[in-house]
């Protein structure tokens, strides 16, 4: 009897296991609909055609997220080359913009109210570098991930006396002569960025004191050579970061000069297979280039949802208006644990170079910067149609302010017929009876034209309002106007 039941439950047991085996070879055998398209499975595994088909998504999805990674050095090798294609500026030598910044420099967000001027160092190559900075020269020493090396002026440690800046490369374990503010680079490559303020008008004081500053290695202090300074005068120049898969050659170019942080490692991995490998020639294959091709077009798009609508909890500067902070990053780019990877989205898809004093909210001192993509209604900002900024009295700003347009694709000043980019508070602007100005942007000229700034049909566009020296109404947000959303008046 009970070898009967025991035959019994076993037979079935049997077809039960027979059964379940019969329904799981109908769904490891035939097809699938994945994200990624139809898979075809063998016994569980995806055929030949499939695993190919994996592969190039595996590659694709990462070199997306590798671009958005890329941004803020692929921005900085742009800026550099750009910066010796068209001007012939090289490391070492100042690159002096001696008059304000026309729409002819396609540079991110570049600003047309200030005078500047830039240097670029190699540390690996000629080891620590000397930059000697005159008094009135305000500005930040970045690395080429755009992270502040040393302040400038009032906010770095020369108090804004000037001095001499000693950069150290990543690894340097030499002497630190005395006489010099040492600063440590994380990176080989540096950008300096300075800037004069122009005081009544006076454009030239303002140069002059920017071609005072000095560059030259540690090892030639004792005979340093002469710098050279390459005015810029009106010559165009082009720094917008590439698209496409000549995106891949400047970020190639930029990493093999650079160390690779801990940080960075797995983005490393990530482009090894696509053929981007750090110290080794970059040959991609006809596959690797078109999905490198194919990557750079999606993850434009992806850094330019995550600057321009950005989801960052930050990012929104005053309720109930589209106006955003333009930074929303820490300097360092370090969080409690994370580090900012959309924060600085944010900010270098569409800007460049990081400093304290951008951030800092000290009354009376450094600068503040907000932007804006879209009209009252949350539409983007289109240059077919007309709007109009009120910008009310007693701006709080000690120095002065200004708003600049600027255009959706190449996030450098807005190019038109009238080469003329924004509007500020050192212009001849029309104010209203109680001292308010309205700023008009739109395709026709409304009948104040001196407050206003041609777009382009067709074209989107932001602005940045900047506040320099802002004062504690900025802060305390008690300014009237709180900073109302640009209103579309008219339909073009």
């Amino acid at each position: 009897m009970l070898a009967k039941r025991l035959l019994s439950a076993y037979l079935v047991s049997t077809i039960m296991v027979g059964t379940a085996c019969a329904e799981d070879t109908a769904t490891l055998n035939g097809p699938i609909d994945t994200r990624m398209g139809r898979i075809e499975l063998q016994g569980g595994y995806p055929d030949a055609q499939s695993v190919g088909k994996i592969y190039d998504e595996i590659d694709f999805q990462r070199a997306s997220q590798a671009y958005i990674w890329a941004t803020p050095i692929v921005s900085m090798e742009a800026l550099r080359l750009g910066n010796k294609r068209d001007w012939g500026v090289d490391y070492n030598d100042v690159g002096l913009v001696d008059g304000y910044t026309t729409p002819a420099v396609g540079a991110l967000t570049g600003n047309n109210t200030t005078i500047y001027a830039g240097i670029f160092t190699d540390l690996g190559r000629d080891g620590p570098v000397v930059i000697d900075s005159p008094i009135g020269v305000y500005g930040v020493i970045d690395d080429f991930w755009q992270r502040p090396v040393v302040e400038v002026g009032p906010f770095g440690p020369d108090k804004g006396k000037g001095g001499k800046f000693l950069l150290l490369p990543p690894a340097y374990t030499g002497p630190v002569p005395a006489g010099y503010l040492p600063a440590r680079s994380k990176t080989n490559q540096t950008f300096f960025i300075g800037r004069s303020f122009v005081k009544d008008g006076d454009i030239k004081t303002a140069v002059d004191t920017l071609a005072r500053l000095k560059v030259y290695p540690l090892s030639k202090a004792d005979n340093p050579p002469e710098t050279r300074i390459l005015k810029a005068g009106s010559k165009p120049m082009d720094s917008i970061p590439p698209s496409g898969f000549d995106y891949w050659k400047l970020l190639s170019g930029a990493l093999d000069k650079e160390p690779v942080e801990e940080r960075d490692r797995f983005f490393h991995a990530m482009l090894k297979p696509l053929g981007l490998e750090k110290g080794k020639p970059f040959a991609p294959d006809d596959r690797q280039r078109k999905l490198l091709a194919d990557a750079a077009q999606v993850g434009f798009l992806m850094a330019q949802i995550t600057s321009m609508a950005p989801r960052l909890a930050n990012a929104p500067s005053y309720p109930g208006t589209h106006w955003e902070w333009v930074l929303t990053l820490k300097p360092d780019q370090e969080a409690a644990g994370y580090t900012e990877l959309d924060e600085r989205t944010d900010y270098t898809f569409e800007a460049i170079t990081v400093a304290d004093g951008m951030i800092k909210k000290i009354p009376g001192a450094g600068s503040q910067y907000m932007s804006a993509a879209k009209d009252k209604e949350g539409e983007w900002l289109e240059g077919g149609k007309a709007y109009t900024l009120h910008v009310p009295a007693d701006v709080p700003a000690k120095e002065f302010w200004a708003v600049t347009v600027y255009d959706a694709m190449t996030r450098s000043m807005i190019k038109t017929d009238a080469m003329k980019a924004g509007v500020s508070s050192h212009d001849e602007l029309v104010p209203n009876p109680d001292g308010s100005i309205d700023v008009h942007f739109g395709p026709k000229s409304p009948e104040k034209d001196k407050n206003w700034v041609k777009t382009l049909p067709g074209r989107g566009w932001f602005a940045y309002f900047r506040w320099y020296g802002p004062t504690e109404k900025f802060f305390d947000k008690s300014w009237s106007c709180r900073i109302s959303s640009l209103n579309c008046s008219v339909n073009a």
